[in-house]
């Protein structure tokens, strides 16, 4: 997975990245299962979920694995990382985060909050 991968979302959707080396790391399976608890929060945030690992990666939980176009570099241990909409880093962890944690991080985004405004 390369940068222009994701850059595609900017202005349109909040991205989370799990990263692990393979698909069957556990942290990163427990993050998985942690965000696929409330997808309506996950659509209501405009979250799209990459899990990108050394044989590829999926996309919103789906099992259909596409290769990875990045080769240079390895994973070598779990991380997640949440990419706001103006394509910035908002926030990486080492461990596995409740979904509720990120809903949080993203609702005190300016934006976030203009958003629930307009939706009142």
């Amino acid at each position: 997975m390369q940068a222009k991968d994701l850059e595609k979302h900017q202005w349109t959707k909040r991205i989370i990245v799990i990263s692990s080396p393979d698909f069957s790391n556990k942290m990163a399976e427990d993050q998985l299962q942690h965000l696929q608890g409330d997808l309506n929060a996950l659509q209501d945030r405009k979250l799209i979920v990459y899990h990108v690992t050394n044989q590829g990666f999926t996309k919103d939980f789906s099992s259909e694995i596409f290769p990875s176009k990045n080769i240079d570099s390895e994973i070598t241990q779990f991380t997640t990382t949440l990419i706001g909409l103006d394509g910035s880093e908002k926030l990486r962890t080492s461990t596995s985060l409740p979904a509720l944690r990120f809903f949080e991080v993203i609702d005190q985004m300016p934006m976030r909050k203009n958003e629930l405004k307009r939706q009142k």
